[in-house]
């Protein structure tokens, strides 16, 4: 028997080996039989429409709950109106999710692949340092724009191991990508040659890390896009040099940061 062989699986040459009397060559033209059922054009393609339903419905499942939990608050938004939005029932949703919380995990995880391919879109496509950072931010401003005040704080209060998570996951990853665009930076001479670019990758993250505070920057005094806007500038000035200060005016004056 081959290693690749399931041990007590049905191979071809194993009917050489069935009895030949009238119940042996039944049993051997049945056993025939089930294994060419199970090759049927007609049953993979059923398997294979099963799974791509199931695909499309977690991926509709992912769409609605993200654009409701933005706009509504997590807490507010329970799984029998994500079923409704959905136009399916709830044991369908529970098929694709184990709970709420589980669904706000893997809506957090898909958040943070695509920040990652942003990075480095950004990182890949950009002219220069400046550009890249500028973009980046752009795209942060745009997303927490979209994103209520509410979804953060429920996010931050009835999940706070996921709220943890994602500030971890996401404060490693933009501290090393950061780290990146300030040694670019320097290396095309658009950044100040006198600072320690992780040094300052930790204090920027450190800087985000307070912006999403919402006892520090409060709903009701200005949105977090704002906030963050506000903080890129004040970043830019404290690493270009003269030369890069100009290139950062040619693109502010082409295109607004907001």
């Amino acid at each position: 028997m081959s290693a690749f062989t399931p041990a007590g699986a049905f191979r071809a040459e194993d009917c050489l080996m069935l009895p030949v009397n009238r119940s042996g060559m039944q049993a051997g033209r049945f056993f025939l039989k089930k294994t060419q059922e199970t090759l049927k054009p007609s049953k993979v393609s059923s398997v294979l429409c099963a799974v791509n339903e199931l695909k499309k419905n977690k991926q509709g499942l992912f769409r609605a709950a993200s654009s409701m939990f933005r706009r509504l608050g997590i807490k507010s938004v329970s799984m029998d109106d994500l079923a409704r939005t959905m136009g399916v029932s709830k044991k369908t949703l529970y098929q694709l999710v184990t709970n709420k919380e589980e669904l706000v995990m893997m809506i957090m995880e898909e958040d943070f692949r695509r920040d990652m391919e942003v990075f480095a879109d950004c990182q890949n496509t950009s002219h220069d340092a400046i550009d890249e950072f500028l973009r980046t931010s752009r795209y942060f401003i745009h997303e927490l724009r979209e994103i209520s005040p509410a979804a953060v704080h429920d996010l931050q209060k009835y999940y706070p191991a996921i709220w943890k998570g994602m500030v971890r996951q996401h404060h490693v990853a933009f501290e090393q990508k950061l780290v990146q665009n300030i040694e670019r930076g320097m290396e095309e001479g658009l950044y100040r040659n006198n600072i320690e670019p992780e040094v300052i990758a930790t204090l920027y993250s450190g800087m985000m890390m307070v912006a999403v505070d919402r006892q520090v920057f409060p709903n009701y005094d200005r949105p977090l896009s704002e906030v963050i806007r506000q903080m890129t500038e004040y970043h830019f000035q404290g690493i270009v040099n003269q030369f890069g200060r100009d290139r950062l005016d040619q693109y502010l004056d082409k295109k607004a940061l907001k």
